[in-house]
């Protein structure tokens, strides 16, 4: 059907580019249901009829990059920005999907789990064998064509209803990281589930153990860079998959830590949100972290934390513990680990922005405090005209709500919505 829709030129360059080269190519998945929903797409996922050797030889190789083993696709830089091209596939026979990249059978894993997807088909089979009705359209910004092969999805988004394509428990069985997403969708779109859908969720909970780690640990790197997070750990914990996820976290929901933890994170996405601060991960690490390392610690923040051995390695453990099972990226770690640290220093009389500013985590530990602060419904205003983001100085004091590295840092305090349960019950104090 004719649809126009609000893409942005060097996607429409991009897919007019494989085109040119013969082959068939569409924009699919999320940014064609954030467009219907009116939302500006995060990214653009791109699917075609070529194979990923021709993607690249369209491309040429300083340009495209394949990558993958389970699910090979390329990296193609495009316009000054990075754009995942995959080729159309269609549902694997059993023999290939149970197979790995390695070759060899995992047999302990579920019977029909798929571990290697590699197997090319069609624009209406690469349709059928994506995971949710929403997910499954696909869109041709040179033609203005939208296709909905399933015929739901866009009804689907509309209702903002999450259905599962085909038997939905052979969805999940074949790909256990379907069910995080699926929360994510009803998290960060209040959208529902379809019976059957959700019947099959709550059967099939304990498949996540299955999932491949590191697929799971970047499934958190993208809630934490999002500024939805605290909506998609909601949905997790309303049906069961926290404590599979983030069991740490899981124990303590309801807690007045746990609350509070909760309340700075989604204080530091409505920041993310409104533009008044990038989506640092180790930021939002160190977010959810604070109330746990005081609660470690037994105290609050700057009167008992210093730059002691036993504090770092208080702040060390907690992080550890926070985030387990996931194993997050050494440097986000450390970087999470400076931001706690420093937050004392700012209670310190002695403490200078001259000299804190100097540190290289003083931007993302400057931003926390005004978090922190903003909760508390402290006076931000004036925190912000004692600690100036980076550069202010400089500039001879003049502070325009942006620092050095073009972090937002000011700016007016907007209305906040505090943590509450999906059933829309008060939470714990």
């Amino acid at each position: 059907m004719k649809h126009e829709l609000p893409v942005e030129n060097r996607v429409i360059e991009l897919i007019s580019t494989l085109q040119g080269a013969g082959f068939e190519a569409y924009i699919v998945g999320g940014a064609i249901r954030d467009l219907l929903l009116g939302r500006r797409p995060k990214d653009y996922d791109i699917s075609t009829a070529a194979t990923p050797e021709e993607v690249r030889n369209v491309f040429g190789r300083r340009s495209a990059r394949i990558i993958g083993k389970r699910f090979r696709l390329v990296h193609v830089r495009h316009g000054g920005e990075l754009f995942e091209v995959s080729t159309f596939r269609r549902a694997p026979s059993p023999e290939s999907a149970a197979v790995g990249p390695d070759g060899r059978k995992h047999e302990e894993l579920p019977e029909h789990m798929i571990l290697s997807d590699n197997s090319f088909g069609t624009a209406e089979e690469d349709a059928w064998r994506r995971d949710f009705t929403v997910n499954a359209l696909f869109y041709d910004p040179v033609r203005s064509e939208l296709i909905d092969h399933t015929g739901q999805g866009i009804d689907d988004i509309r209702s903002g209803v999450v259905r599962a394509i085909g038997n939905p428990r052979l969805r999940f069985e074949e790909d256990p990281v379907r069910m995080l997403r699926a929360l994510k969708l009803v998290g960060q779109y209040d959208f529902s589930f379809d019976a059957a859908t959700e019947n099959a969720l709550f059967a099939m909970l304990p498949l996540i153990r299955h999932a491949a780690p590191s697929r799971l640990s970047l499934e958190l790197e993208k809630i934490l860079s999002s500024s939805y997070g605290d909506k998609h750990l909601l949905a997790f914990h309303d049906y069961g998959l926290l404590e599979y996820f983030l069991p740490e976290i899981d124990t303590a929901w309801g807690s007045p830590v746990c609350e509070y933890a909760l309340n700075l994170f989604n204080e530091r996405n409505c920041r993310v949100a409104e533009g008044i601060y990038r989506n640092s991960i180790s930021l939002a690490m160190a977010t959810l972290a604070l109330p746990f390392v005081e609660q470690q610690c037994g105290s609050p923040v700057g009167t008992l934390w210093k730059n002691s051995p036993d504090a770092r390695a208080a702040i060390a453990g907690v992080l550890d513990r926070l985030f387990r099972p996931q194993t997050m990226m050494n440097r986000m770690t450390l970087s999470a680990e400076r931001v706690l640290q420093l937050q004392a220093l700012f209670g310190e009389p002695k403490s200078r922005p001259e000299q804190l500013m100097e540190s290289r985590s003083y931007a993302h530990s400057r931003e926390l405090l005004l978090i922190r602060t903003a909760v508390q419904e402290g006076d931000v205003a004036e925190l912000e005209r004692l600690w100036p983001p980076v550069g202010a100085r400089r500039r001879g004091g003049r502070n325009d709500g942006r620092n050095a590295e073009g972090e937002g840092g000011g700016g007016r305090r907007p209305r906040r919505r505090r943590h509450r349960s999906r059933r829309g019950k008060e939470p714990e104090s």
